[in-house]
Parts: structure tokens; C-alpha cells; sequence
């Protein structure tokens, strides 16, 4: 049901804002708190189910907030929440981030009320009394807040919580110090205050908004630079005491790492010896049909409490109907789980703070560059129940789309591109909410879901550029335009409602058979990196396999970098904008290189259960990991590095007052267009990749089970054959090859040099530049450039020969680095 508005009173200097939390009827006593109330003996009044749980009194006269507490309330269970209500643009601290989110309780000490935070990490939920204390006194409980009584009567007690609710919960100091290179920061009580008008009560949380002024003598250039005084500067954070929810209704359900669903773990220490320690269930929020009898028929049927989402106002249109259509995709899915009308997402309401705990809310976050967008969400520790988010829509991303799409104009023909610049980009903010959604409702990133026909919109999607027949980019299939069939089966997982626990377990089993027979797939964050061996398992990269995604998008590439000209941007604006429209261009195939070259070394595999069927590993057949390395090394061949000259002539550098905001591509050549550093840049990406540590060790370990594997041997040999033995004869594309050779180096270094590689992995690289070093030697002459080229190359190993080679120092090109698509 929709939240309740309440409207403020406004009295004079001093609020009193009360609220009645239904608190005392929905949380049962702790055993901590049930411990407390036999030592202290003191009286307990029952309370009502209309009786207020806490009073919140802002006397602004003295710059002071009271909490009035009825007795009743001590040694109840609470959810505390700390949101940064305001941030600083640069997408460390943003508006609307979420902190802390814990259960404590209040406890009265001699003229003192305490803020007590249980060590929920750390249970034994199995065991007895005795059992279940032994672990709790095991481990350090937190006591996070002191309280002083300012009075106490009629059953209530009055605290003065000023400090605490004044002080930095957030940890917003400690962000301005991470990375900045400023001195500390520190509140500033006189400059501080709270915003009566934000500070109220309702049924089922209280809400405090604090406005707090951080000082500092060394603020950091950053700083500077988006604060109009970065000596002080004022935040906003906003705290939520929240009723916990009724565990009755609503039963935590298992963890399953094939799912992909975010859990709520713990170590479990009344397990048996036989076991590990650990349990834990999925974060979900609670769904329970209003008719049980019709969902066990099957009929799609309302939930008692929909779930329903909020847009920022200050969204605005064409992104408001995106995100809300987006959003709404959800609402389909949930029928999969046998729920009608299940999600929604809706204006926020005109009156409502937007930081009120009884809003889930879609923020709008503007910096002063590209960042992420965030789905995060509160959940109750005990159990694992969703019960309020705040999603972050970083506002760049879109110029970071159009980008995009402006760089496919000038192949685009006199018509232009057959998708309209808002049609493309508002079609990727729609699978961007879905995305960020997502995760608020429990579901992890699947990195897998692209290569298995867009089954998520969990996965993260790269446009889907083809040619057409005529040869001219095709955009009309750029973003998926709704859910898959992962996003549905794994809401069916989290939740289908049961009516018992067996009912529960033979469900959740039947839709794991499902997903397997199905091969509906999850693979995570943890093993999409690009070190990682499941080639299909790569951020931003559409296609069954990567030989598909490879050429495809090298095709495109190269149609766009044929074409591309002064096209790329509009009549009258800077020609400095090429810069970052050709970056797009020239990376094009960066990310499905990535995922071609995961084959060398790669092995697929599942996260099996035993008994499930799986085939836990499979390593990729040696034939796939040569055509890989093949392909891998034909990308950086001199002829595909290379820009063409009326492309470098026609970018100049940033104009007065533009600065280096939109400069993708950095110049070691000044105001000249750097094409050689771009090359650089991108051989090293793809020779690093090729010659990653763990990479490298599977290749030792592959070659040992099998004698015609690709070695880590024969993969070095190649790589040194196709830059350093090979002779590039155009003097314009010579000083690619002396840059891709360069790379192979830097890259070969490294790995002899890197301590955490295995050993053999070292001897093999170390073994491969004492090999080079003597081919160098014996070459015949060269003179210029390539002279210079290989004396430097020579001194470099000499170096590491004998002890001193210092990687930090060393001559390298930069990969460029490029805002998410």
C-alpha cells in the first residue's frame, strides 16, 4: 500500500514531531533485551499499538535534537540507516548514497541510555541457550552511541542525542581524505545544525536531517575545484530509525550460488564438525499473495504489499518516461512468480521527502564527469528482507551514449543513422533502470547472459552495431528492449510463495532443475574480470562466442574509422570534440578483444553442486586458443593500428575554457593529435591480457595434463614472432610496429618480474628475453629510429637481468581508459 502522508505542524522555535511506530507488537524482545530487563528489574509498560515509539524534538534555540523514548521501548530492536543526502559531484560522495544499516537497540546505564550494536555476523541459531551465548561472547558486540538523560516522566525518557546525530556517521571526512590528497576534515559544530522541517516521525520510522559543515586547512585540489569554498564545506545526512519487520509472514530463503542472488551470510558456529561454519539466505523483499488459495491454483494474484518505487523529480523528460518504463519491466517479471500488479514505479508524491524510509526512490545524480549508476539497498540483518532503496541514475551516462552514437554518423550515410540519437540513448537508460533495479530486488550482475541470447538485463550490454547490406552501421538492435528468461526464472527462485517449508523446498529445487535443464546460466562479478577464463564471461561484449564478437565488431570498426569525419559532431561546435567521438571509434572491438583473448588459457566452468549434473570445469580446446591468440595478435598488426593522417590533422587540441573534460585521448605529442600512444595503448591492453599472470599459469597447468595444448611456451614464442620478428616495410606504419613491439616487451618484463606469478611462469618469461636479447644482438643493422628502438629494448632486459629493472620507471604507453557505455 502506499505510504501515509502526514503533514507538518509548524510551531514556533521548538518541533514536536511524533510519530506512532507499531513497534512494541511487531519486534519481540531480544535475549539481550530480555537479559537487561531482569537485571534492572525496572517497571515495563505495555504499549499500545497507536503509542508513539520514539518523540523527535528539534529545539532550535539551542541547536539540539531530543529523543523521547517510552521505557517499554529499551531493549527493542531497531534498524538504523545513514543516507548522504547531498554530494559532492565527483562520484566519491553522491547525493543519495547509502551508508549504515544495522540493527541496535537502546539500553538504560545508570543516568546514561546506551546505542548497542549486535555482532549479527556471528550466530548460533541451532544451538541451545548456552550454545548461543557462547558464540555471542566469543566475538565484541558495538556500543556505537552514549546517550545522556535529560529527564524522565510519565514512563518516558528524554535524551539529548545532539552529539551523535551531529557527528559524521556517514564517514563523509574520511571520503573527502580517500584519494584526494587533502588534509582532514572535521565537523564544525557552530556551522552545523538540524533541518527541523526534514526531522519527523511517522507509524513506522523517524527521520532526523542533519546539515553539517566539515572544515578543513589543506583542502585538496579536487575540492577546490566543485566546492565554492572547499576550506567548508556542508553536507546533509540524513538518519532513519526504523521499525524492524514482523519475522512472522516471512521465512529467509537458502543462499544458492547457482542463482545469482545477493545474500545475507553469516558463521553459523552451531553447525557440526562436518560442515563449514557458514550459512546464509538471499536479500528479497516480502511478497505474500492476498489470495493464497487462488496463487495455489495458479492465478495471477495481487500481493498484500506491492513493491513500488519512486521517481526524483528532478528527473526530466525524455529520462522520466525511460526510467519509468524501464523500471516497469519488473512488473512482468513478477508474474513468473505467479504476481499481478507486484511493482511499480510512480511520481513521487508531492508533499513526500524523498529521504523519508517509507520511499524507494530513483535519484537523479549529476557530477562533474562520467560515473557509476548504483543499485543498492537496506536490508533487515536477521533476515534478509529488502526494506528500502535508494537507486542512484548517474546523469552522464547518456552523453556518453550519444558519443557513441555520434561516432556512427559519418558512415551512417546522407540519412544518417537509422536509430535517432534519443531513440539509442533512451533505449539503453531503459535497460540501465531495468539493470540498477535489478539489484535492488536481490539479483547479482550475470556476465554471462549476453552470449546466451540476452537471457538478463543483469548482464552489462555494449550496443549491438552491425552492418547492413549497403555496408552502413545497423542500430536498430543496439539495446535489448525488455527482461530475459534469467531475470524471470531467477524471480521465480526468490520469489514464488509457499505456504509451508517443504512446499518451500521442493520449489526452490524444481526451478533449480529448470535452470539447468534450460541452461538459463549465472556467472558473476568475480570471474568477469579480464584475467578471467570464460571467454563469454566479459563485460560489454554482445555475441555467442567471442570469435563472433570479435569480428564483428572489428568490421564495424573498421567501416567507422573509414568514414569518419568532421560529420562526427555539429555545425559550430569545438573540432576538439572529435577526440572523444574517435575514441569510441577506435575502441570499438576493445571489449570483445578482451573476451577473444580469455580463451587462451581459458576453461569454462559452473558453480556445481554435487549431484546436480554439472560438468564443473571444461577447458577450451586447444585449437580455439591458437585461432584466439591468432586473432588476438592480427588486431594489433601495424596496418589495423594505425590512424589515418586526415583523421590525426583534423583534431586539435582543447580550446580555452573547454580543459581536458572531454579528452579521451591524451597526447604525449602536446597539441598534436597522438595516433602513436593511441596504438600503444591498445597493444598493451591486448599483450597484457595475453600474458596476465594467472593466464600464463594456466597455460603451464593446461600444457602439463595435455601435451597438445597451448603452452605457455609456444603462446610467448608466438607473440615474439609476430612483433619483434616481424619486418614492417612502409615507413609510415613502422613506428606502429616499433610501439606493439615495445608493448610485447613491457609486457614480457613484467611478467618475469611479477612475484605473485608461479615460478615456471617466471623461468619461462625470463627465458624468452634472454632469447630476444640474443636475436637483438645477432640482427643486422639498423640505423635511426629502429636503432634507437633496439638498444633501448636491450638495455631495458640487461637491466632486469641483473637486478635492477624498476617497472614504475620503465618506458610504457598508457592504456586509454574510456567512461562506461
Amino acid at each position: 500500500m502506499s505510504p501515509m502522508i502526514v503533514r507538518r505542524s509548524h510551531a514556533p522555535r521548538v518541533r514536536f514531531l511524533a510519530g506512532a511506530l507499531a513497534f512494541a507488537l511487531a519486534v519481540p524482545l531480544s535475549v539481550h533485551a530480555l537479559e537487561l530487563s531482569a537485571r534492572n528489574n525496572s517497571p515495563s509498560t505495555s504499549l499500545s499499538q497507536d503509542d508513539p515509539f520514539l518523540r523527535v524534538r528539534v529545539d532550535e534555540a539551542r541547536n539540539k535534537l531530543f529523543l523521547e523514548i517510552p521505557t517499554a521501548q529499551l531493549g527493542r530492536d531497531f534498524l538504523y540507516q545513514n543516507t548522504l543526502a547531498t554530494g559532492l559531484g565527483t562520484g566519491s560522495l553522491d547525493r543519495g548514497q547509502t551508508g549504515a544499516n544495522f540493527v541496535v537497540r537502546l539500553e538504560r546505564r545508570g543516568a546514561r541510555i546506551l546505542m548497542v550494536r549486535d555482532n549479527l555476523g556471528v550466530r548460533a541459531p541451532n544451538a541451545n541457550e548456552a550454545g548461543q551465548r557462547a558464540a555471542r561472547e566469543a566475538f565484541p558486540s558495538s556500543v556505537i552511541a552514549s546517550f545522556t538523560i535529560d529527564g524522565e516522566t510519565g514512563g518516558v525518557i528524554t535524551i539529548d542525542a545532539t552529539t551523535f546525530f551531529l557527528s559524521d556517521v556517514y564517514g563523509v571526512a574520511d571520503g573527502l581524505r580517500g584519494g584526494q590528497g587533502g588534509g582532514a576534515y572535521r565537523v564544525d559544530p557552530a556551522r552545523s545544525w538540524f533541518d527541523a522541517e526534514r526531522t519527523k516521525s511517522f507509524p513506522k520510522n523517524a527521520e532526523v536531517h542533519a546539515v553539517l559543515t566539515f572544515t578543513s586547512d589543506a583542502p585538496a585540489a579536487a575540492a577546490r575545484r566543485v566546492a565554492p569554498d572547499a576550506r567548508a564545506m556542508t553536507f546533509e545526512q540524513h538518519h532513519s530509525l526504523v521499525v524492524l519487520p514482523d519475522t512472522a509472514g516471512f521465512k529467509p530463503r537458502a543462499f544458492d550460488p547457482r542463482v545469482g542472488f545477493f545474500g545475507t551470510q553469516f558463521a553459523d558456529l552451531s553447525q557440526g564438525f562436518d560442515q563449514q561454519y557458514r550459512d546464509g539466505f538471499i536479500n528479497r523483499w516480502r511478497l505474500v499473495p492476498k489470495d493464497a488459495a487462488a496463487y495455489a491454483r495458479g492465478e495471477l494474484v495481487e500481493p498484500i504489499t506491492p513493491i513500488i518505487y519512486y521517481l526524483d523529480p528532478g528527473i526530466p523528460s525524455p529520462y522520466r518516461e525511460a526510467f519509468r518504463e524501464g523500471g516497469n519491466w519488473w512488473a512482468k517479471v513478477f508474474e513468473a512468480a505467479g504476481f499481478k500488479n507486484a511493482f511499480s514505479v510512480r511520481d513521487l508524491p508531492a508533499d513526500a521527502d524523498p529521504m523519508d524510509a517509507r520511499y524507494n526512490m530513483l535519484y537523479w545524480i549529476h557530477r562533474t564527469g562520467p560515473g557509476p549508476s548504483v543499485g543498492p539497498s537496506y536490508s533487515d540483518p536477521r533476515t534478509g528482507e529488502i526494506v528500502r532503496t535508494v537507486v542512484r541514475m548517474d546523469a552522464w551516462r547518456s552523453l556518453v551514449d550519444y558519443n557513441i552514437w555520434a561516432g556512427t554518423v559519418p558512415a551512417s550515410g546522407a540519412n544518417g543513422p537509422n536509430v535517432s540519437a534519443e531513440a539509442f540513448t533512451m533505449a539503453r537508460r531503459r535497460q540501465h533502470t531495468a539493470h540498477e533495479i535489478g539489484h535492488t530486488l536481490g539479483l547479482g550482475h550475470n556476465f554471462i547472459a549476453s552470449a546466451q541470447g540476452r537471457t538478463s538485463v543483469m548482464d552489462y550490454p555494449v550496443p549491438l552495431i552491425t552492418l547492413a547490406a549497403d555496408g552502413t552501421p545497423d542500430l536498430r538492435n543496439a539495446y535489448r528492449d525488455g527482461p530475459g528468461a534469467w531475470d524471470s526464472i531467477a524471480v521465480r527462485y526468490g520469489y514464488r510463495w509457499y505456504p509451508n517449508t517443504a512446499a518451500e523446498t521442493a520449489g526452490n529445487a524444481a526451478v533449480i532443475r529448470e535452470m539447468l535443464s534450460r541452461n538459463l546460466r549465472y556467472v558473476g562479478d568475480a570471474h568477469a574480470g579480464p584475467e578471467g577464463s570464460i571467454p563469454e564471461v566479459t563485460r560489454w561484449v554482445e555475441g555467442t562466442t567471442m570469435f563472433d564478437a570479435a569480428t564483428r565488431t572489428s568490421q564495424v570498426r573498421r567501416v567507422l574509422m573509414d568514414k569518419f569525419d568532421e560529420r562526427a559532431i555539429k555545425p559550430g561546435e569545438p573540432m576538439h570534440l572529435l577526440n572523444m567521438r574517435f575514441a569510441h571509434v577506435y575502441l570499438h572491438h576493445r571489449y570483445s578483444l578482451e573476451g577473444l583473448i580469455k580463451n587462451v588459457g581459458g576453461m569454462d566452468f559452473r558453480y556445481a553442486l554435487r549431484g546436480d549434473g554439472q560438468t564443473p570445469t571444461t577447458i577450451v580446446p586447444a585449437d580455439a586458443q591458437r585461432r584466439a591468440l591468432t586473432m588476438a595478435l592480427d588486431a594489433i598488426k601495424p596496418a589495423e593500428l594505425a590512424v589515418p593522417a586526415r583523421i590525426s590533422a583534423m583534431i586539435p587540441p582543447s580550446p580555452p575554457g573547454m580543459g581536458g573534460d572531454m579528452t579521451w585521448i591524451s597526447s604525449n605529442a602536446g597539441t598534436a593529435f597522438d595516433a602513436v600512444t593511441l596504438a600503444g595503448g591498445l597493444a598493451t591492453e591486448v599483450l597484457n591480457g595475453l600474458l596476465d599472470p594467472l593466464r600464463a599459469a594456466r597455460l603451464v597447468t593446461f600444457s602439463a595434463r595435455d601435451a597438445n595444448a597451448l603452452s605457455l611456451d609456444e603462446t610467448i614464442t608466438t607473440i615474439l614472432t609476430r612483433t619483434w620478428g616481424a619486418n614492417e616495410a612502409s615507413p609510415t606504419l613502422a613506428v606502429y610496429a616499433r610501439a606493439t613491439q615495445r608493448a610485447a616487451l613491457d609486457a614480457l618484463l613484467d611478467l618475469a618480474g611479477d612475484a605473485r606469478a608461479m615460478p615456471e611462469v617466471r623461468s619461462l618469461a625470463a627465458h624468452h628475453l634472454a632469447q630476444l636479447d640474443a636475436r637483438l644482438a645477432g640482427a643486422p643493422g639498423s640505423a635511426g629510429a629502429d636503432a634507437a628502438h633496439r638498444s633501448s629494448a636491450r638495455r631495458d632486459i640487461a637491466r632486469f637481468m641483473s637486478g635492477d629493472d624498476d617497472p614504475a620507471t620503465r618506458t610504457r604507453f598508457p592504456v586509454i581508459t574510456l567512461p562506461w557505455p
